[in-house]
C-alpha cells in the first residue's frame, strides 16, 4: 500500500513563508516564483492553511485576463468601476473584512489584469493585509506585481526544481520503502525535479507496473509511461504551435539534441526560431558546435508516444539520412545513428550494427547492445552477430539465453580462431552463469582435437584448467597466452583476468594491480564490459587488501562511471563500492550499496549477487540487524551452486558474522577457521589470512603465530599490522593494541581501528588497568560512532561487558534464538544437565530469573 503524495517537501521554504506571515516591522508576505509544475501553489496554500485566522484567495487565469478587476469577482461587487478610489475602498470592505490579519493569497498573479494587479499592489504598499502570491517566472509578469518585491513590500522566494535528494526522499515516503539509485537517477533525468510531472511519472509507472519492488527495493524497468493526466499537461503546450514548428520539436524529440545547421538544414529557419521562442526548445552551446535540444525530456517521451509507427519511422529516416552525411566521428554519436536506423525506413547495415552494439556495450546500455546484436543475427550477421549477443545475453545475466544462442550454432562450420572463440564463450557462460561444469568440460573437450595452432591450444586449455579448478594448469597457461604474440585483445584479458585472481588470493598482490590493469586495456580494445567488470573484482578487493583505500574508492568509482547508470552494470560497480564501503567502515552506505545489488541482480549475475549476500551479511551484523543478516546468508546458501573452495571460504566468514551478531562467539570463531582451513588447503594465503583476523576479531587467541607467517607470502602492509594486531590481541597487549587502532585509523580502515581500541579496553580491564580501560572504550566508542554505530564483538564487549564464560555466553545466545534444553545440547554435543547448569549459572550472574529473563538481558547487550 502506498502512502499519499506528501503536500509539501521543501521544509526550509516552509520556514522562510511562516516567517514572512508572521512578521509585524518587515515585509507583510512573500512571492512564490518559479517554472510551472514546481508546486508554488500547493506550498502557498499549504502554508496558509498552517496559520489560524481569516484567508481570501484569488487567482489570475487566461480567460479573466482581459476583464478588468477580474480575479475579484468571485468576492467582490464593484457597480461603479470609474473611479479608482472608490474600487480600492469597496475591495477593501469585501475582502478584508476589517481584519488587519487576513492572509491574502493570489494564485497566477502572472495572468492578472492590470486593474486587479494594481489593486494587489495598493493594499500591500498599505500594508493592509499579509500576502501570499504565486508567480510564473517564465510569463510575461504586470509591473504591479513584479513590484512588490522590486520595492520591498513582499519577500521573493524562488522555488528551484526537486534536487537529487528531495525527490528520493519524496518518492521514498510515498512507496513506504528505499528507492534504487539508479531508478533515481532516471526520475531525475526525465523529471528535471518538477514536482508534477513527478508524480505523474511515479503514479504511470506503478500502474503500468514498471515500479515495483523487489527484494524490498523500490525498482524502475521499462519504458517511461506517460500517463493521460501528464498528456495532458504537455499537449496544453504545444497546443497551438505552427505545424512547421511542431515538425521541428519532433525531430529533436526522435533524435535527441541535434547539431543547429543539421536541424536548419531539415527545417524552415524560422519554425526552429518559433520553437525556441515558445519555450519548447533551448540551445546549448560549446567550443565545437551549437546543439539545440527540447526544454525538457518530457516533451520528448510524450510525443514519441502519440506519434504512430509509420510516422516515426519515417522521421527517423529523414534523421538517419542527414546525420550519416555529416559522418559523425564520436562513438556515441555513431550508436546512436545505427539505433535511429534500426527503428527507420531505412536498411541498417549489419556490420555497423554489430560494432556498434559492442560500443553499446562497451558505454553500459546493454538493452541496446542487445537490440543491435539480435537485428543483426536476424539478418543474416553470421557468427560475429551471434557472438554479440551472446556477450550482450550473458552480460545481462540471461545465460540460459545465450546458452540457447551458442547450442544453434554448428560448430563444423567455424574455423579454428572462431572455434576456440564459440568453445569457450559458451563454457564460460555453463560455468559461471549456469553452474554447468559437466556441460562446460563436455564442450571444451569436444574440440581439443580440432585446434592445432599452439596459441589457440594453449587459450581453450587456459579455459579447461580454470573449469577443472586446476590452480597451477590455470596459471602455466594463462602467462603463456600473455607472453604469447599471437594472440588478441580478448585472449590476453582474459588471461590476465584469470592470473590476476590467482595471484591475489596466494597473496601476489603487486602482479595481481599489474595484471588487471593489463586486462583492463585489453577489454577496452576487445569492447568487452564482462571482462572489464570482472576485472573490477580483482582490483578493488586487492587495493584494499594493499592498504590503498583512497585508490580503491576512486577505482569502484571508475566502475560506476562505466555503468553510466545501466543495471545490471550499476549492481556490480555497487558491489565493488559497497566493499569499500565496509572497509572504511561506512556501514549504511556499504548496506544500501549490497542491498541495492541484490534486487538488481536476482537471477542476472550469480556470483556478483553470492558476493553482495555475503557482504551485506557481515555489514548487517556489524550494524545488529540480525533479521537482514540472517536473509542475506540464506540468499548466498542458496547461490553457492557448484562453485565450491572458491566461494565456501566466503560463505563461512559470512556465517561468522551472523554467529557473532547472536551472540555464539564460540560459533563465529568456528566458522572463521573453517574459512582459513578450507583456503589453507589450496594455497589461498590471502584468503587464509584474513580468516585468521577475522577469526581474532570474534576473540581468538590462536592465531597470531600463524598470521605471522602468512607475512612472508602476503605482500601487504595490512597484512603485517593484521599479525601485529592479533599478536597484541593475544598476549593482552592494551597498548600495543591502541597502536594497532591508530595505524589503522591512519589507514583510513576506521571500522579495524574501533576494533582494536575495543580490544584496547577489554586488556587492560584483565590486567587491571582502569585508565588505560576508560580511555581506550572512549577511543573505541568515538570510532564505532564513526562507522554508523558499529556493533562488532569487541566494541559490544568493551561497551557493556557481560559477566559470562565463552560457554555460558554462547548458551544464553541460543537461548536467545528460542533453542530449547535438549536442542542447544544436541547443537553443542553435550548433555542437557551440563546445558542446564550453564543456564544457572548465567541466570545468577545476570540476576535473571528464568531463561526468558536471561533471553532478553543477552539482547539487550547485543543492541
Amino acid at each position: 500500500m502506498l502512502s499519499p503524495w506528501p503536500t509539501v517537501a521543501r521544509q526550509s521554504h516552509l520556514t522562510t513563508l511562516s516567517a514572512a506571515l508572521r512578521s509585524r516591522g518587515g515585509p507583510r508576505g512573500v512571492v512564490l516564483t518559479g517554472g510551472s509544475g514546481l508546486g508554488k501553489t500547493t506550498l502557498a496554500r499549504h502554508t496558509v492553511k498552517q496559520l489560524s485566522g481569516t484567508t481570501r484567495w484569488v487567482a489570475g487565469t487566461e480567460t479573466a485576463k482581459g476583464i478588468p478587476l477580474g480575479a475579484f469577482a468571485h468576492l467582490v461587487e464593484v457597480s461603479d468601476r470609474r473611479e479608482p478610489h472608490a474600487i480600492l475602498r469597496t475591495v477593501r470592505e469585501h475582502l478584508l473584512l476589517g481584519d488587519p490579519n487576513v492572509v491574502v493569497g493570489v494564485d497566477d498573479a502572472h495572468l492578472l489584469d492590470r486593474l486587479s494587479a494594481t489593486v494587489v499592489h495598493q493594499l500591500a504598499m498599505e500594508r493592509a493585509a499579509h500576502f501570499v502570491v504565486t508567480v510564473r517566472i517564465e510569463s510575461d509578469v504586470p509591473d504591479a506585481i513584479s513590484a512588490l518585491w522590486r520595492d520591498g513590500l513582499l519577500t521573493r522566494v524562488d522555488l528551484s526544481p526537486f534536487s537529487r535528494d528531495e525527490i528520493v526522499d519524496v518518492v521514498e515516503t510515498v512507496l513506504q520503502g528505499p528507492l534504487e539509485d539508479v531508478s533515481a537517477d532516471r526520475l531525475l533525468q526525465t523529471s528535471q525535479g518538477n514536482p508534477l510531472f513527478l508524480r505523474h511519472l511515479v503514479e504511470g509507472a506503478i500502474e503500468a507496473g514498471n515500479l515495483r519492488r523487489v527484494a524490498g527495493v523500490w525498482q524502475l524497468r521499462g519504458p517511461t509511461v506517460i500517463n493521460p493526466q501528464l498528456s495532458t499537461l504537455v499537449e496544453a503546450r504545444l497546443a497551438g504551435l505552427p505545424e512547421e514548428s511542431l515538425k521541428v520539436v519532433e525531430l529533436l524529440a526522435f533524435g535527441g539534441n541535434l547539431d543547429a545547421d543539421v536541424l536548419r538544414s531539415l527545417r524552415e529557419p524560422g519554425a526552429v526560431d518559433a520553437a525556441a521562442a515558445a519555450g519548447l526548445t533551448k540551445s546549448l552551446s560549446n567550443a565545437d558546435k551549437d546543439t539545440v535540444a527540447l526544454s525538457h525530456p518530457i516533451y520528448a517521451e510524450v510525443i514519441r508516444a502519440r506519434t504512430g509507427t509509420l510516422k516515426a519511422r519515417r522521421i527517423r529516416g529523414e534523421l538517419v539520412g542527414a546525420l550519416s552525411a555529416s559522418r559523425p566521428t564520436h562513438v556515441s554519436d555513431r550508436i546512436a545513428l545505427v539505433a535511429l536506423a534500426l527503428d527507420s525506413d531505412r536498411e541498417p547495415d549489419v556490420e555497423s550494427m554489430v560494432d556498434s552494439s559492442g560500443d553499446a556495450m562497451t558505454l553500459g546500455n546493454l538493452e541496446l547492445g542487445e537490440r543491435l546484436a539480435r537485428r543483426a543475427v536476424a539478418l543474416g550477421g553470421g557468427f560475429k552477430a551471434a557472438l554479440a549477443l551472446t556477450q550482450s545475453l550473458s552480460w545481462q545475466g540471461k545465460g540460459r539465453e545465450a546458452e540457447a544462442v551458442l547450442a544453434e550454432l554448428d560448430p563444423d562450420g567455424l574455423d579454428e580462431i572462431q572455434l576456440a572463440i564459440w568453445s569457450t564463450t559458451r563454457a564460460a557462460n555453463l560455468y559461471w552463469m549456469l553452474g554447468d561444469r559437466d556441460s562446460a568440460d563436455t564442450v571444451l573437450r569436444g574440440v581439443r582435437s580440432r585446434l592445432t595452432a599452439r596459441p589457440i591450444v594453449v587459450f581453450v586449455d587456459m579455459w579447461q584448467a580454470m573449469v577443472d579448478n586446476d590452480v597451477g594448469a590455470s596459471l602455466r597457461t594463462a602467462h603463456e597466452v600473455l607472453d604469447s604474440d599471437l594472440t588478441g585483445p580478448a585472449s590476453q584479458g582474459w588471461a590476465a583476468f584469470i592470473a590476476a585472481s590467482i595471484h591475489l588470493q596466494s597473496g601476489r598482490i603487486e602482479q595481481t594491480l599489474d595484471l588487471v590493469q593489463r586486462g583492463l586495456r585489453a577489454a577496452s580494445q576487445s569492447k568487452s564490459g564482462l571482462l572489464r567488470f570482472n576485472l573490477g573484482l580483482l582490483e578493488v578487493p586487492a587495493l584494499v587488501i594493499h592498504g590503498d583505500l583512497e585508490a580503491a574508492e576512486v577505482a569502484a568509482n571508475r566502475y560506476v562511471g562505466y555503468a553510466v547508470g545501466q543495471q545490471p552494470a550499476r549492481a556490480k560497480a555497487g558491489v565493488l563500492l559497497g566493499q569499500v564501503y565496509l572497509a572504511t567502515g561506512r556501514l549504511e552506505s556499504a548496506r544500501r550499496e549490497f542491498e541495492q545489488a541484490i534486487a538488481a541482480l536476482q537471477g542476472v549475475g550469480q556470483s556478483w549477487e553470492f558476493f553482495a549476500a555475503t557482504n551485506l551479511c557481515q555489514t548487517a551484523a556489524l550494524l545488529g540487524k540480525v533479521e537482514v543478516a540472517t536473509q542475506a546468508l540464506a540468499r548466498a546458501e542458496k547461490l553457492i551452486g557448484g562453485a565450491g573452495q572458491l566461494l565456501e571460504t566466503e560463505l563461512e566468514i559470512a556465517r561468522g558474522w551472523l554467529a557473532a551478531a547472536q551472540g555464539q562467539s564460540s560459533a563465529a570463531v568456528a566458522h572463521a577457521l573453517e574459512s582459513a582451513s578450507i583456503a589453507a588447503q589450496s594455497g589461498r594465503w590471502t584468503v587464509e589470512a584474513n580468516a585468521l583476523f577475522a577469526a581474532a576479531r570474534f576473540g581468538d587467541r590462536s592465531v597470531a603465530k600463524r598470521l605471522a607467517e602468512l607475512t612472508d607470502s602476503v605482500d601487504a602492509e595490512p597484512m603485517r599490522m593484521q599479525a601485529a594486531h592479533a599478536a597484541a590481541f593475544a598476549a593482552d597487549d592494551g597498548s600495543g593494541l591502541i597502536v594497532a587502532s591508530a595505524l589503522w585509523e591512519r589507514m583510513g580502515a576506521i571500522l579495524l581501528a574501533a576494533d582494536a581500541a575495543a580490544q584496547s579496553s577489554i586488556a587492560y580491564e584483565r590486567n587491571k588497568n582502569r585508565r588505560g580501560q576508560v580511555s581506550s572504550a572512549a577511543t573505541a566508542a568515538r570510532l564505532a560512532k564513526e562507522c554508523d554505530d558499529a556493533r562488532s564483538p569487541a566494541i559490544i564487549d568493551a561497551s557493556n561487558p557481560l559477566p559470562l564464560t565463552s560457554r555460558e555466553r554462547d548458551i544464553a545466545a541460543l537461548v536467545a534464538l528460542g533453542l530449547s534444553n535438549k536442542e542447544i545440547a544436541d547443537k553443542l554435543a553435550v548433555s542437557v544437565r551440563t546445558v542446564e547448569g550453564h543456564i544457572y549459572r548465567a541466570c545468577i550472574k545476570l540476576d535473571a530469573p528464568d531463561r526468558d529473563a536471561l533471553a532478553r538481558a543477552l539482547k539487550h547487550a547485543l543492541t
